[in-house]
């Protein structure tokens, strides 16, 4: 049997006509079946769409019309249940283990672009343009008093961060920037132990426009240990801090991006079938 556009099947049924059981079964044929077709919608749930083979795709999309040449295709793996939205070549020759995929979403919420294994909450395979970065900013507000403020919550173990901050009263002259990065392991402490803290680095580089006294410093401060801990848990913050207060009102700006992810080199440790 087979599918017939809508002009066949006027004229199967026309006034005057017989209609045979074949006209009857291409009829069936070329209606939607819920069941066969895979998909469905309610009011709860809008469009249901599922894969009527293990390896089958839920989407393909063509250009006029042509079912040989697809373009873009959506597919649900049946081993991890990832969804992915393929490019294809559009010649007709390509399956669906030779698109190439441009997105992928995993269970877990993971999202990869040209990458099926996406390791990250975002993790892209290629080149990225941006007009922009920003980080992220932990405590809401840090006045510009003179005071130090935590940068931070307490931290523990191995931490790496960018920092980009600024201060300025407009119209002043009392403007002051700070680029830097910082870097912290399990806090050493002691005058000789970490001799001017070289062993906890924080490389900046400053912008002010009046006077030296406008700039910002940042620190790392030890913490004490916790009554009930050892000597391995060393808690510490990273903290920031006008050289002089700007007045009531004003505030410093920052940003800070997160540049190490494993505190205590968790992953420095090689699975024991693999050393």
């Amino acid at each position: 049997m087979a599918k017939r556009n809508r002009g066949t099947l006027k004229n199967y049924f026309r006034q005057g006509a017989m209609p045979s059981a074949e006209h009857f079964s291409d009829l069936i044929d070329s209606s939607v079946n819920k069941i066969e077709e895979g998909f469905d919608k309610t009011p709860e749930q809008g469009l249901k769409i599922a894969a009527l083979d293990t390896h089958a795709r839920l989407m393909t999309f063509y250009r006029d019309s042509d079912p040989s040449r697809a373009l873009w295709s959506v597919s649900l793996q049946p081993d991890s249940d990832l969804l992915r939205i393929n490019r294809h070549t559009g010649d007709g020759q390509d399956t669906l283990t030779d698109a190439a995929p441009l997105l992928t979403l995993t269970p877990d919420g993971r999202a990869g672009i040209n990458t099926t294994t996406p390791r990250h909450a975002l993790d892209v395979n290629g080149v990225i343009g941006a007009q922009g970065r920003v980080g992220a900013q932990w405590a809401d507000r840090l006045p510009a008093d003179g005071e130090w403020h935590d940068l931070t919550p307490q931290l523990e173990g191995c931490q790496a961060f960018e920092v980009v901050a600024g201060v300025g009263i407009r119209h002043s002259g009392r403007y002051a920037l700070i680029h830097a990065i910082v870097l912290n392991t399990c806090a050493p402490s002691g005058f000789l132990f970490n001799f001017f803290n070289r062993k906890n680095r924080i490389s900046a580089h400053h912008a002010y426009y009046h006077s030296r006294a406008d700039k910002l410093t940042l620190r790392w401060l030890r913490d004490d240990t916790p009554a009930d801990g050892h000597d391995g848990i060393r808690p510490y913050r990273l903290q920031i801090r006008t050289h002089t207060s700007y007045g009531d009102g004003i505030v410093i700006r920052y940003h800070l991006t997160r540049l190490w992810h494993d505190a205590y080199m968790h992953n420095s440790q090689l699975p024991t079938d693999e050393e």
